[in-house]
């Protein structure tokens, strides 16, 4: 299954190497700051990538460490540098083995639900639990706080972590070509505390999942 990680545009190597993207990579720099800043004393180190920073973790509950990503995308008068997340979260003693799978949300145009789209477990009850407490009004609520999308859920059977990833516009840099400049829509502290809470949320209900 491996880690949650958006298909590479073919073209992503040729503007990883542009002069645009140097400027963008300093505007993750920043970005990352702010997440460390807000992180507070769970903040341990970060591991720096191309167009990526990871942001490792300690005292956290779930969390052990959260991927900044920058997914390159090419419009007509614009590049865009999509920001998705992903964040690790441990398994501890009050979780029982469950096999390989899979949850989504689900975007519709006046809902927006969970959907189960692996499940290698057997036991259906610990199915159907894991969709009530995922539509938790804690999470939800979060969800449409942080614009976040594509939010995906998985687990490899033996693992010691969940893998959850998603985008949200928060965070999210454009260089625009006329005038020449970059933008970056910057979280507020408050919604970078939000971005932690969801993930250890999320990390909650999928860790103790005995019932």
């Amino acid at each position: 299954m491996g880690l949650l990680q958006k298909e590479k545009n073919r073209n992503a190597a040729k503007a990883r190497n542009s002069f645009v993207t140097r400027k963008v990579e300093k505007k993750l720099t920043h970005l990352t700051d702010i997440f460390k800043s807000n992180a507070g004393a769970y903040y341990k180190n970060i591991e720096t990538g191309v167009l990526s920073r990871q942001i490792n973790l300690q005292g956290f509950k779930y969390l052990d460490n959260l991927k900044l990503v920058y997914n390159w995308e090419n419009r007509f008068f614009s590049v865009n540098y999509n920001l998705q997340l992903i964040g690790e979260v441990l398994t501890n003693d009050k979780f029982e083995e469950i096999g390989d799978c899979h949850f989504e949300v689900v975007f519709k145009t006046r809902t927006t639900k969970w959907e189960c789209k692996e499940w290698t477990g057997g036991d259906m009850a610990v199915k159907e639990a894991y969709l009530k407490g995922l539509a938790n009004p804690l999470i939800m609520n979060r969800l449409r706080d942080l614009d976040v999308i594509d939010l995906e859920i998985k687990h490899e059977k033996g693992s010691n972590n969940f893998q959850i990833s998603c985008e949200s516009m928060i965070g999210s840099a454009t260089w625009i070509f006329i005038p020449p400049v970059t933008n970056l829509i910057t979280p507020r502290p408050d919604e970078c505390i939000k971005f932690y809470e969801l993930f250890e949320l999320l990390g909650d209900t999928m860790v103790n999942n005995k019932i």
